[in-house]
């Protein structure tokens, strides 16, 4: 039996927090039920303002206004303490009864705000409302600075745009055959097919799972000569296996809930080291971009051909498309280590 304790459950040694720092995991639960996990991948992406009550504690001045900028640009605001009570406008209670989490952000005997970046560092610590406030703003003017990159590689003429034609003839063509959405290999012996591909409950995308020979020895060797060799360079880690290559085909509304993910956080896909992703036809849909919600708001639309190489441990979220079709091939990619 795996007794092993998850990151929240640890213990942590005693340590100042400072500005700077990665915000300490917690789990709590909100009084409906949600799980609030600051890493979690429907809180993470967000700047979170948490204020941290001991009991009888009044909350500061202006923590409505503070609420109400946060929550403006997609943010959370909570109340932390063993008995929350006189909970300000736009914040959301959470019970804190042994002050695990109170103690862990050094956050006893009087009243703070810590405010957590979309990336996890903390960027404001300590009693002011106006110090909070500032911060918030900083993170705003980041997010819209596009100097401010998430950590990711573009490479240019991967595909040529004869190459991305003919990928995009595979799946309007071949592959007719649907089945189940799912991690794993298909079934023995069976040749190109689709899934529908729900994430979140989206409904507008749909896979081309290529297995046949030639497509895939196609492929293997324009990745080989061109993306690989970029990874080993830039990243410093050396790419010897991946899994089933497929085409992307996403059409009209996302449907479901739009929130980012992480492509290895089930014990199932952990070995997920870099995803790749080339749009095949930049030109013809619009929307349909990358987003990377913890460095900023702006979305990424390669030219066709063009393959965006990121970490498996990123969040990110494929936006829907306003107009047309947008066709991508998509694979994941790992080594030895």
């Amino acid at each position: 039996m795996n007794t092993t304790a998850s990151p929240a459950d640890r213990p942590v040694a005693a340590r100042t927090l400072e500005v700077g720092d990665i915000a300490p995991p917690f789990r709590l639960v909100t009084a409906g039920g949600e799980k609030i996990d600051p890493g979690a991948d429907h809180i993470s992406g967000r700047v979170l303002v948490l204020l941290f009550m001991p009991s009888g504690g009044a909350p500061p001045a202006g923590m409505t206004a503070l609420a109400e900028r946060a929550r403006g640009m997609g943010g959370r605001c909570f109340l932390i303490a063993a008995d929350p009570k006189d909970v300000p406008e736009g914040f959301e209670p959470l019970a804190d009864p042994d002050d695990q989490v109170a103690v862990r952000y050094g956050m006893q005997g009087a009243p703070r705000i810590v405010v957590v970046a979309p990336h996890q560092h903390v960027a404001a610590i300590g009693p002011e409302t106006s110090v909070a406030a500032a911060a918030v703003e900083r993170i705003a003017a980041r997010r819209r600075d596009p100097a401010n990159h998430p950590p990711i590689l573009i490479v240019p003429d991967v595909l040529s745009r004869a190459d991305c034609q003919q990928l995009i003839s595979v799946f309007d063509t071949q592959g007719h055959t649907f089945l189940e959405s799912g991690h794993g290999e298909p079934p023995p012996g069976i040749g190109d097919h689709k899934m529908r591909i729900h994430d979140y409950g989206r409904k507008d995308r749909i896979d081309h799972r290529i297995m046949s020979g030639e497509t895939n020895a196609f492929v293997d060797t324009r990745l080989k000569r061109r993306v690989l060799p970029a990874i080993h360079k830039c990243f410093q880690y050396k790419i010897t296996k991946r899994e089933i290559f497929r085409i992307g085909c996403y059409e009209g509304e996302r449907g479901g809930t739009p929130i980012g993910h992480r492509d290895n956080t089930q014990a199932n896909v952990a070995y997920r080291r870099f995803a790749c992703s080339i749009n095949l036809n930049t030109e013809e849909f619009e929307g349909g971009g990358l987003r990377f919600l913890e460095y900023g708001d702006q979305e990424y639309r390669p030219e066709s051909g063009a393959a965006i190489v990121f970490s498996s441990s990123v969040l990110h979220e494929a936006m829907h498309v306003t107009s047309g079709k947008r066709y991508v091939l998509l694979v994941n990619l790992y080594g030895e280590t």
